[in-house]
C-alpha cells in the first residue's frame, strides 16, 4: 500500500468535492438573502442540465456551448422563482417559504419526465469526451495515479468560479447588499439598498451555479437518470452549510470539502483494515460526527454566537 494507493480515491472524488461546493455556495446565497432553505436548487439544477443535454445531443451543438447554454437557463429559471414566485411571497415565514420551495420541487420532479421523455435522452458525456483526451497518469512511487482531465476541469471551474464570487461579496456593490441583506433586510431598505435586486441576482446565480454542478457530476458518470439526480448533493450540502454554519460563506464551502474528504479517508482505512462493512455506513459517520461538532459548536465551526439586547 503506498502514497498512490492513498491519493487515488480523492483524487477519483475532486468532480464530487467540486459538485458540493458549487451546491454548497448556491444553498448559503439562498439562505442569507432570501432566509429560507431552498429544497428546490437539486431540480433547478437538474432542469439546467437537461437543457444542456437537449443542446449538445439534439441539436448537436457544441458541448462548451451546450453548458453556457445550460447555465443560462438554470440563471433564468433562478430569476423567475424569485420574481413572479417568492416576490409576492416575500413576507411569509421560514416554514412557508419552505413549502413554495418544495411544491417548486414537485412540479419540477413531474414536469421534466414528461418534456424530456420525448426531446431528449437521458445521457450528458464528460466535458472533455469530444476532444477524446486520455486520462492523466502519474508514476509516484512506483505506482500509478491516474486523475480524469474532466476533474482537472471541473476543479479549475470551481476555484475559478467561487474565486471571482467571493471578490465579488468582499469587495462589489452587490457583495455588500447581499452581507447587508443577510444581516437585515429591513435595515438594509432604510439604508438604500435595493434588497429585490441583490435577491432577484443571487437566486440567478444560485440557478446558474446548480446547472454547472449537475452537468460537472452527470459528465463524471455519463447518465443524467432523472430530475433528482442532485438530491445527494442537496442534502450534503445543507449538512455543510450546518457544519460550517450558515454565518458566513467561507465556513460552509471549507465544510463541503472536509464532508467528502473525511468520508473518503473513513473508506480508504476501511478497505485497507479488511473491515469493508463499515463502508455502508460512512454517511451514517459522517452525520454522527457532524451532530456531534454541532453539539460542541452549535453555530458550526466557522460561525460566531450572535448575542443581541434585549
Amino acid at each position: 500500500m503506498g502514497i498512490a494507493d492513498f491519493l487515488q480515491p480523492f483524487a477519483s472524488s475532486l468532480t464530487y468535492i467540486c459538485v458540493l461546493v458549487l451546491a454548497t455556495f448556491a444553498i448559503t446565497l439562498i439562505f442569507k438573502t432570501s432566509a429560507t432553505t431552498n429544497f428546490a436548487q437539486g431540480t433547478v439544477a437538474a432542469l439546467g442540465c437537461y437543457v444542456a443535454s437537449t443542446f449538445l445531443i439534439s441539436k448537436q451543438w457544441n458541448i462548451w456551448l451546450s453548458l453556457l447554454m445550460g447555465i443560462v437557463f438554470g440563471i433564468l429559471i433562478g430569476l423567475f422563482i424569485d420574481l413572479v414566485i417568492f416576490r409576492n411571497g416575500r413576507n411569509v415565514n421560514l416554514v412557508g417559504k419552505q413549502i413554495i420551495t418544495m411544491g417548486i420541487v414537485s412540479i419540477l420532479g413531474n414536469g421534466i419526465p414528461m418534456i424530456w421523455k420525448y426531446l431528449a435522452p437521458p445521457t450528458f458525456p464528460g466535458l472533455t469526451n469530444q476532444l477524446n483526451t486520455p486520462p492523466i497518469v502519474l508514476d509516484i512511487a512506483g505506482k500509478s495515479l491516474t486523475i480524469t482531465v474532466h476533474s482537472l476541469i471541473c476543479l479549475g471551474l470551481t476555484i475559478a468560479i467561487i474565486g471571482v464570487l467571493f471578490v465579488l461579496l468582499k469587495f462589489s456593490k452587490w457583495g455588500l447588499g447581499v452581507r447587508t441583506t443577510a444581516s437585515n433586510e429591513y435595515v438594509a431598505q432604510m439604508m438604500g439598498v435595493n434588497t429585490y435586486a441583490i435577491t432577484a441576482i443571487s437566486w440567478g446565480i444560485a440557478g446558474g451555479l446548480g446547472a454547472l454542478a449537475c452537468v460537472m457530476f452527470v459528465g463524471e458518470n455519463g447518465t443524467l437518470t432523472n430530475p433528482f439526480i442532485m438530491t445527494e448533493f442537496q442534502v450534503n450540502a445543507f449538512l455543510a452549510g450546518i457544519l460550517g454554519g450558515f454565518g458566513s460563506f467561507v465556513g460552509p464551502v471549507v465544510a463541503a470539502v472536509i464532508i467528502p474528504v473525511f468520508e473518503t479517508c473513513v473508506g480508504f482505512f476501511a478497505n485497507v483494515e479488511s473491515l469493508r462493512g463499515i463502508t455502508s455506513w460512512i454517511k451514517v459517520i459522517s452525520y454522527v460526527v457532524v451532530m456531534i461538532v454541532i453539539y460542541i459548536r452549535p453555530n458550526g465551526l466557522f460561525g460566531k454566537k450572535v448575542v443581541k439586547k434585549v
